[in-house]
């Protein structure tokens, strides 16, 4: 999961328990609203009909009420004289409907079955009507008077599920927006750490000289940026200590084995059949120790050179002839060997680069198809073109390279079969020096193998490029 992915979870979430808690809240308040409002409502009701009554029996003096009044709208009314504990008074609505005794000074939900047929409450198919009730004690002219009184709730349970189906909805809704918002503030949170990656991602040991710009900041993203310059300013360091150590310590090395060379070529211009056996033997194995070390220090040299270079001087370079003139060097090797060379190359092949350096890089290759093959073994040369560049194969029999080990072929001393490349002289540094002269054209190198069949080097390399390095 990213960094921005759960700054996101976690600004969501922060919202999310906000919202309930605020949802609760305004649910309660909106809630008991309606309640208070309507519990005032009857309170009024009740005072107004116990007015009504009185009244009316005053005028009438007699202890009955009106048919009308027993008739009188929706409200179910009922209305005892407490002293005498009788009845003053009964709605219509009251008599067709029972609901249940509540003590004065208190408040109850009931719910009844009535047939919209009978009467008509704004019920719905269920028939069920749900009732808000309430009963007062009210004293009027000395007279004690006890009023159950009760509302029918059909309308107000419609608003309350509106209430709840709005608040849903905005709840949803604030989350969605929530997720876009939370988005948006992560990935400007992280904005100055994705132009951080992109610049370390793009500095490498050609440009360890690049840093990244931190700004006169104090924020946690500036002191960031400073201290990947300070540990660059280390890497850098240590890297050019390191190049110039083995620049300098091939060269040293070039003097004495110059004079061991000469000393053993001196040697091995005696008559060798005069020298004991294990002399002889000895004197062998020193002279292919010096070539090698030769060969080494060479490679070291070359490596060195070429990691120093940030340019090369273009120049036009006839592939198909370097690549011929280098097939018929290395074919008195292969046929010692009888390992056949197959030509393909199309005539005409030409880019604009460094031909000495090209010569040494496919020469390195062609050197370890020969020296990594099977006698009677087979090398194909073939050559491609486009208007962008061309691609240059050379391919091998032999016993290939495991899966695991070629992305470490190009490694500096990295040898796939320490004991091959010793019998062969290798010094685990010609990849290298092919890859970092591709490299300095512009172009791409590419390293298939099949363990115990072939082995496959595809050079890339474009038409002209920019005297520039990458």
């Amino acid at each position: 999961m990213t960094v921005k992915t759960r700054i996101t979870l976690f600004i969501v979430g922060a919202g999310f328990v906000s919202s309930v808690l605020f949802s609760i809240v305004v649910f309660y308040e909106l809630i008991e609203q309606p309640f208070e409002l309507l519990d005032t409502v009857l309170k009024e009701e009740a005072d107004r009909r116990t007015r009504m009554i009185v009244k009316k029996q005053r005028e009438s003096d007699s202890g009955r009420m009106d048919s009308a009044y027993e008739a009188m709208d929706k409200y179910w009314i009922e209305i005892y004289e407490q002293d005498a504990q009788k009845m003053v008074f009964q709605s219509g609505l009251a008599k067709s409907v029972k609901l249940p005794p509540v003590k004065p000074g208190s408040s109850a939900i009931a719910s009844t079955t009535i047939p919209r047929e009978q009467i008509n409450l704004d019920q719905d198919s269920s028939r069920e009507v749900t009732f808000r009730v309430r009963t007062f004690s009210i004293e009027l002219d000395g007279r004690a008077f006890v009023v159950q009184i009760a509302r029918s709730m059909e309308k107000l349970d419609e608003e309350i599920w509106d209430l709840v189906f709005g608040i849903l909805a905005g709840f949803i809704f604030s989350i969605l927006a929530l997720i876009v918002i939370a988005r948006f503030i992560a990935g400007k949170i992280l904005q100055p750490i994705g132009r951080i990656k992109n610049l370390a991602q793009a500095i490498s040991e050609k440009n360890l000289e690049e840093r990244i710009p931190s700004g006169e900041g104090q924020d946690e993203f500036s002191e960031l940026a400073r201290t990947i310059n300070r540990m660059l300013d280390r890497l850098q360091y240590s890297f050019v200590r390191q190049r110039n150590f083995l620049f300098d310590a091939s060269h040293e090395l070039k003097t004495p084995l110059t004079t061991i060379r000469l000393a053993v070529d001196e040697i091995g211009s005696l008559d060798e059949g005069n020298l004991p056996s294990l002399v002889r033997n000895n004197f062998l194995r020193l002279n292919n120790q010096v070539l090698r070390m030769e060969r080494l220090v060479k490679d070291l040299l070359n490596l060195s050179s070429l990691e120093t270079l940030s340019s090369i001087d273009p120049k036009p370079v006839q592939i198909s002839e370097l690549l011929s003139s280098l097939a018929g060097e290395y074919r008195f090797l292969a046929d010692s060997r009888n390992i056949k060379i197959d030509i393909r190359l199309p005539k005409g092949l030409v880019i604009q680069g460094d031909g000495e350096k090209l010569h040494r890089a496919f020469s390195n290759i062609l050197g370890n198809a020969v020296k990594y093959n099977v006698d009677g073994g087979q090398i194909t040369l073939t050559g491609d073109h486009s208007a962008a560049g061309l691609a240059v194969t050379v391919t091998n029999t032999g016993p290939g390279v495991a899966e695991a080990e070629i992305p470490r072929v190009f490694d500096q001393f990295y040898r796939v079969e320490k004991s091959r490349s010793i019998e062969h002289g290798g010094s685990g540094l010609g990849l290298s020096i092919v890859k970092r002269i591709v490299e300095l054209h512009g172009g791409t190198v590419k390293f298939e193998s099949q363990p115990g069949a072939w082995t496959r080097v595809t050079v890339s390399l474009p038409r002209r490029r920019d005297t520039t390095s990458p």
